[in-house]
């Protein structure tokens, strides 16, 4: 029997139970390197679904947590306490990862105490203009009342508190501003082990945002590796939803959670109203469309 590669770092997923987790583990079990474990933490009546689908999976190491709350970030910390590596990689259960990103995420951060590490997401998603790079003075009046003469910066947080993209490039390693939470590997005395988030909504809205700044709050640097690559379905928009008053209502839940991000860190609750007056706009246009 060939003796599989392990490194010493701990995975944590949280998650419902959704199909989605099956293609996760999978990914994680082609790896080149193994992980020394992974931590599924899932809400006790969701604990059979996972169960089920993780036992198909017999070289991973696998460790289920059961969790009070349906939260992602009450699961996700509550994964982080019971992580016995130095190493610790929070993924998403929609994420699967390329053979080599473990691997290349360790090596990268491995001796480095001040940092945490994402890999670059390789989606061919197609987003809308408002989100690229501006090519007419419209956008770029857009994006200057986001963001003051800065304008669109990749891998930045502006002024309102909007999350810009990462830079698509496909080599090297660039410092960010936000890392998205879908995938990141942290050392662990750097891991936040109190909960952050001050709501409690169906999905955490912003989490990556507010979780980025408190770690560079805290000194540490947030680093994207462009040659570790992960995948992921597009995280829905809210204006995706079929009911108008759902819709609302998780317009409404953003607005709350990125005017408390812009209060507690002194961003500009004038460019915030802006950018949701903009937004609002948006999802009334594409409703109408339908």
């Amino acid at each position: 029997m060939i003796k599989l590669k392990k490194i010493p770092i701990s995975i944590v997923i949280p998650t419902l139970g959704n199909r989605n987790i099956s293609f996760c583990l999978n990914s994680i079990s082609l790896s080149s390197y193994l992980p020394k474990e992974i931590l599924i933490v899932v809400p006790s009546e969701n604990y059979n679904k996972v169960k089920y689908k993780s036992s198909y999976y017999k070289k991973l190491s696998i460790k289920i947590i059961l969790s009070k709350k349906k939260n992602q970030v009450y699961q996700r910390i509550l994964g982080f306490k019971k992580a016995k590596c130095n190493y610790i990689m929070q993924l998403d259960d929609d994420v699967k990862l390329t053979k080599d990103c473990l691997f290349r995420l360790y090596k990268f951060i491995k001796d480095k105490n001040d940092i945490a590490v994402a890999p670059r997401y390789a989606d061919k998603v197609k987003f809308s203009p408002i989100y690229k790079r501006p090519t007419n003075i419209i956008l770029k009046i857009y994006h200057w009342l986001l963001n003051s003469k800065k304008g669109f910066k990749p891998g930045t947080i502006s002024l309102c508190g909007f999350n810009y993209a990462e830079e698509n490039h496909l080599s090297g390693f660039k410092n960010h501003e936000w890392l998205s939470g879908g995938a990141i590997m942290h050392y662990k005395k750097n891991v936040l082990f109190k909960n952050y988030y001050p709501y409690n909504f169906n999905r955490s809205i912003c989490e990556d945002i507010l979780h980025s700044l408190i770690l560079r709050k805290n000194k540490i640097k947030l680093m994207k590796l462009y040659s570790a690559r992960v995948f992921a379905a597009e995280s829905s928009r809210i204006n995706n939803e079929i009911k108008f008053t759902l819709v609302l209502k998780n317009l409404f839940n953003e607005f709350l959670i990125r005017r408390y991000i812009v209060k507690k860190f002194n961003l500009s609750i004038f460019r915030l109203y802006i950018y949701f007056l903009i937004y609002f706009l948006r999802i009334l246009l594409n409703l109408f469309k339908k």
